[in-house]
């Protein structure tokens, strides 16, 4: 049924990372790292980076904001990242430059500050971006680059907040048995939300209010003030005959302990012609 992911950022965004990590010969450890820090509080560790090649390779860090609106990572340019959640200066990596020879590994030291005044208050998203170069001489050549993300949250008053708009369900011309179901989704809260947060799922009914198919939704993590429409493809049983179809969506967002989840139900009745 999933040709697309639906809602929110990271079971497909850590594969796409997974590969991109191994790209050119280098693996890093941790591609993602989730914290949260009190305004004011501060937290040190090392990235770890691996030649896994036959050459010494020179790696270069540096770091910026980053946004996800289709789970995928979108680096921003400092010069024009204007991102009110942008975590860009938040983060501090040394050494700047370091060469490592084939089958070793280095560390990067880093250091993520929360400051104490926060505005907007909310979460904070900042990547550690490391350019992979030849270390030989000659013309100065980018290989390839690896990123690991921060999704940092400053706890106290933030929430996420998902909203739906623009829900449509329709058959395609080629393939009446192939149903598509788009929606935009908009995260309007001040704090991202982690795919292991969400969970959704369809239920497809007769005329009689018999279910004749359920299908969980897929999930993705999401950052705040980003928005994307989705679509994701449902085959309609042969043996399905024309008429209306009731779909049935249940998402459930879940908060910290203590309190209700975001709850968001909708029933739309869909004229299916096969």
């Amino acid at each position: 049924m999933r040709k697309y992911q639906i809602l929110l950022l990271i079971a497909g965004l850590l594969t796409l990372l997974a590969s991109l990590s191994a790209l050119g010969g280098v693996l890093m450890s941790p591609m993602v790292t989730e914290l949260t820090l009190q305004p004011g509080t501060s937290y040190e560790d090392d990235i770890t980076i691996s030649n896994t090649g036959d050459e010494p390779i020179v790696i270069q860090a540096s770091t910026v904001g980053f946004i996800a609106p289709e789970g995928v990572p979108q680096f921003l340019d400092p010069a024009v990242d204007d991102y009110p959640y942008s975590g860009r200066d938040l983060l501090a990596i040394a050494p700047a430059e370091q060469t490592v020879l084939p089958g070793a590994s280095v560390l990067f030291h880093y250091r993520v500050a929360m400051p104490a005044d926060l505005d907007p208050y909310g979460g904070r998203y900042v990547a550690a971006i490391f350019r992979v170069k030849p270390s030989g001489g000659g013309q100065v050549t980018v290989a390839t680059q690896v990123a690991s993300l921060f999704l940092l949250s400053p706890g106290g008053d933030v929430a996420s907040h998902l909203t739906f708009e623009s829900i449509n369900i329709y058959q395609k011309k080629s393939d009446p048995h192939s149903v598509v179901l788009s929606a935009k989704i908009t995260n309007d809260g001040n704090v991202h939300i982690s795919s292991d947060r969400i969970w959704g799922m369809i239920n497809v009914a007769d005329q009689d209010g018999y279910i004749v198919s359920n299908f969980k939704v897929g999930t993705h993590t999401m950052l705040p003030g980003n928005s994307y429409t989705h679509e994701e493809n449902w085959t309609a049983p042969d043996y399905l005959a024309s008429g209306t179809y009731q779909f049935h969506l249940t998402i459930l967002i879940f908060g910290p302990a203590g309190t209700d989840p975001q709850k968001y139900m909708l029933t739309l009745p869909v004229k299916l012609e096969f």
